[in-house]
């Protein structure tokens, strides 16, 4: 009897092992939402250091933004941090489109002339800029504006480097203290 129980136990242990080692559930994979900013700066979800990390480690990133009545999410083609504090995000350039919201109806169309591109900031700082691109110029002003931003980084492994250092011989005092409150 004691036997039976002994095997009926490892059998036990055995069968919890192979369940627990088939979940994955310590690491994210795919899009996250990782950090978001109000028009000020202000932090609503996550730490910007972890998107720092992020950038720093390689991974993509994109950013969700809106205004009026549209929402967008681009990727991000050229990042920037800036004295280890903020991330830039810069879209590529897209043909800029025009929403119309009708009583009856919602369509969105083509600008028939215009490029349009982007750089968002951690900070709540934006710039848009319009390119006539029948023309090859910069169409009106560029504009200066506070938005949200939603940042995704997408974790395509299921490690992220947590040592990821600045590519610049400097450090930052937001990195550092995040780095060392993630290294348990």
């Amino acid at each position: 009897m004691k036997i039976q129980n002994e095997t009926t136990s490892l059998l036990f242990y055995f069968l919890c092992f192979i369940l627990l080692s088939s979940c994955n559930i310590s690491s994210p994979k795919g899009w996250t939402k990782v950090f978001v900013n109000d028009e000020y700066g202000k932090a609503l979800f996550g730490e910007k250091a972890e998107l720092m990390d992020a950038v720093r480690s390689g991974y993509p990133i994109r950013i969700g933004f809106g205004g009026g009545r549209v929402e967008h999410v681009a990727n991000a083609d050229f990042l920037t941090i800036s004295a280890g504090e903020e991330v830039f995000a810069q879209i590529p350039s897209i043909i800029g489109q025009n929403p119309s919201f009708t009583p009856d109806s919602l369509t969105l169309k083509f600008r028939p002339t215009n490029k349009w591109t982007l750089i968002v900031g951690t900070n709540g700082f934006s710039n848009a800029m319009m390119i006539d691109y029948m023309k090859n110029n910069v169409e009106g002003n560029r504009s200066d504006r506070r938005r949200s931003a939603t940042w995704f980084v997408n974790y395509n492994s299921p490690i992220i480097e947590k040592n990821a250092r600045p590519f610049w011989h400097e450090s930052s005092k937001l990195w550092e203290n995040w780095n060392s409150a993630t290294k348990n």
